[in-house]
């Protein structure tokens, strides 16, 4: 089972205290180590990137946050693909980008839309299979995210209150569109002291909870 995850900070490894280390046992490592135990033959493909949004253009950091523009690319250049874990939208969050729930899950599906009209699935280059998809709603800032005496309280202001609306409106968007949904609050919460990223405890048993989750879905 050949799977990529297309992700941001949280997926890349970068953990909470700073360091801009990336964790050998972030959570899309841990979770395809724990298939593997569990007897599913996992090939793991990490296309993570801090900053990353879902198909907005980032004034400040650059163009090449946008998550949708090397999208397709990157799927045709990771085929064949068995299953796509897709987990962004916590970037999508910052103030500077004036996004609501709603218009982060619209980023969210336009991604969904590319990965549909993008024959990276099962088999070889010019078999039209796609893969199936599985979103996960990143979980909601820590509350440090609202402290005005926060470093970056600026950058992220109403950032928390906005991931806290996001997982009934995400879950919705998948139902309709038939993409299988994780609601990452189930399984991470945000670092006190780094409202954005994880512990590595955090990251660690995130992806035990993400394989448990895959398995289960079959």
């Amino acid at each position: 089972m050949r799977i990529l995850v297309y992700g941001d900070s949280n997926s890349w490894g970068y953990l909470d205290d700073g360091s801009g280390t990336r964790h050998p046992e972030r959570w899309p490592v841990m979770m395809a180590r724990h298939l593997r135990a569990a007897g599913t033959e996992i090939e793991l493909v990490e296309e993570c990137l801090p900053g990353r949004t879902t198909n907005v253009d980032d004034p400040q950091e650059g163009a090449w946050c946008n998550g949708s523009a090397p999208l397709q690319a990157i799927l045709l250049s990771q085929q064949p693909l068995d299953h796509i874990i897709l987990m962004l939208g916590t970037n999508d969050m910052k103030a500077r980008f004036n996004r609501d729930a709603p218009a982060i899950a619209a980023g969210l599906m336009s991604l969904l839309a590319i990965i549909r009209d993008t024959a990276a699935g099962p088999g070889g280059w010019h078999d039209e299979a796609t893969a199936p998809v599985t979103i996960i709603c990143p979980p909601e800032l820590g509350e440090l995210a609202d402290d005005p005496h926060w470093i970056r309280h600026r950058e992220w202001r109403g950032g928390r209150a906005t991931s806290q609306t996001l997982p009934p409106v995400l879950r919705e968007a998948c139902v309709a569109a038939g993409a299988g949904f994780i609601d990452g609050n189930r399984h991470a919460v945000s670092s006190p002291r780094d409202p954005i990223h994880w512990s590595a405890e955090t990251q660690a048993a995130f992806g035990v909870a993400i394989a448990r989750e895959i398995k289960a879905s079959g």
